[in-house]
């Protein structure tokens, strides 16, 4: 028999005051220079939000200042018949590079986030348009954040925010609809709440063993898996800086801040022969997660502090892994334990097994919006946004905890009774994260049943689309 997990009441809708939320916290904000002149929008909307931050009671510093949790600046887009992509100016040196030169900063912010007026409205562009509307601003400017304030720079009037992250959110919040300035604020906090922890990790040299490594087949199966979800159209390819800029700008940005490209989704699977989790090496190491090398296969063991530790297989220099190896590691370890045996070279569920494993065998995050789901396959863990409420960016403590929260809360995960193999949960703004099960019934291979859920030719639970992502 099945049996029903407690299940938190309203969870679809967010908390009227975000100060409810258990990780709220007052931030320190700083603004970096005053609007564009003869921008009535931002000259409108400045002190509206700065009042909107002090009554949330928070601390606000109106001349620059580094030692902030958010810091806010203004950016021109000329006003002209030219196209926008083309009205958006490129600097010569990204602005998170010359900051601290330039405002005299003792260190860079934790969060910059520039505002831009345009006339267009991003609610009415295709998903991706915004996408690439938004990488293109960000990389010209030199910033990770951008806010579109859509309206007439002549009167003041702002018809609506749209605040863009390089994950690809672009929740837009209509002046008609809601209170733009009280969202945008809400938006924005709970970006400054989040802590970067996915960029750390520590080397552990040789900690596999060469005969482990040698003998272990999950690389390949997530080698395979990528080879998949590129035939599947579940990984976009890698994107390089230059893409977006020209080519002094990009050379820049490889050579002072080692940046030259990134890429979407990740891909893990637990290693039983190594006792790790697997994880694909980050875009920004160069890595194509769709034909994958077996080198750039991460096997993580544990943390110190909140540094993940990478074991190095012996005689191979390992790549960073993603950014969301922390997050997949420590959901890993919040899960109930079950036992597995090794049968005809292939490690399946079973009770009386000889090792023990996390109740999830692997899992992929992905940048694509999903349409319809069937819950005989995939149980779908829905939204949280009572704790919740608004997106956070991809390596960060919150995300973290979001995932943790869907985990929690999952029957299939909890039950060992419920027959499903697939859990699914909502990364706001931005994709989704689909995990697998040690259950009877499971694949010989990690994730080969989970993209059967995606694949309409075989099972096809999950029906999705990378044109269109909620953006709630």
């Amino acid at each position: 028999m099945i049996t029903t997990l407690p299940a938190l009441n309203n969870l679809a809708s967010p908390r009227a005051d975000l100060r409810e939320t258990p990780w709220f916290a007052p931030r320190t904000i700083s603004i970096m220079n005053a609007p564009v002149p003869g921008d009535q929008v931002q000259a409108k909307l400045l002190p509206q939000l700065l009042d909107a931050f002090r009554a949330q009671g928070h601390t606000v510093k109106e001349q620059p200042d580094g030692n902030v949790n958010l810091m806010i600046g203004f950016y021109d887009a000329p006003d002209t018949d030219a196209p926008l992509l083309e009205r958006i100016p490129e600097r010569q040196i990204p602005l998170g590079l010359a900051i601290m030169r330039e405002y005299g900063l003792a260190r860079r912010p934790d969060n910059l986030v520039l505002f831009m007026t345009i006339r267009e409205r991003p609610s009415e562009m295709r998903h991706m348009q915004v996408v690439e509307l938004s990488r293109t601003a960000m990389a010209r400017a030199g910033a990770p954040k951008m806010v579109f304030l859509s309206g007439d720079r002549n009167t003041g009037e702002l018809w609506e925010t749209t605040y863009t992250t390089l994950e690809g959110g672009h929740p837009s919040d209509r002046a008609e609809e809601r209170d733009v300035v009280l969202m945008l604020r809400d938006r924005l906090i709970s970006m400054a709440c989040a802590r970067d922890v996915g960029a750390d990790y520590i080397v552990i040299d040789n900690k596999v063993s060469r005969a482990q490594w040698e003998t272990t087949r999950t690389p390949e199966a997530l080698i395979e898996a990528g080879h998949r979800m590129d035939q599947l159209n579940l990984l976009p390819a890698p994107k390089n800086v230059s893409e977006y800029v020209s080519p002094d700008l990009a050379n820049i940005y490889n050579r002072y801040l080692n940046m030259k490209g990134f890429s979407e989704g990740m891909l893990f699977a637990f290693d039983v022969d190594t006792d790790t989790l697997m994880v694909t090496a980050s875009g920004s190491w160069n890595v194509d997660k769709r034909a994958l090398k077996r080198e750039e296969v991460v096997p993580i063991g544990g943390m110190e502090g909140h540094k993940i530790l990478v074991y190095a297989p012996e005689g191979v220099k390992p790549k960073g892994p993603s950014v969301e190896a922390v997050e997949m590691y420590t959901l890993l370890m919040s899960v109930p334990k079950t036992r597995v045996s090794k049968k005809n070279g292939v490690w399946v569920a079973d009770p009386h097994g000889e090792k023990e494993a996390p109740m999830i065998r692997g899992g992929i995050h992905t940048h694509v919006g999903v349409v319809k789901i069937d819950p005989e396959w995939v149980e779908d863990m829905g939204l949280n946004r009572r704790d919740y409420p608004y997106g956070f960016g991809c390596g960060t403590d919150l995300m973290k905890q979001l995932a943790q929260d869907a985990a929690a809360r999952s029957q299939a995960i909890h039950d060992p009774a419920d027959p499903r193999l697939y859990v699914r949960w909502q990364m706001l703004y931005h994709g989704e994260t689909v995990v697998e099960l040690w259950k009877p019934g499971a694949s010989d291979q990690p994730l080969q049943g989970l993209l059967d859920m995606y694949d309409p030719q075989r099972v096809g639970a999950i029906e999705y689309t990378y044109d269109h992502i909620d953006q709630p």
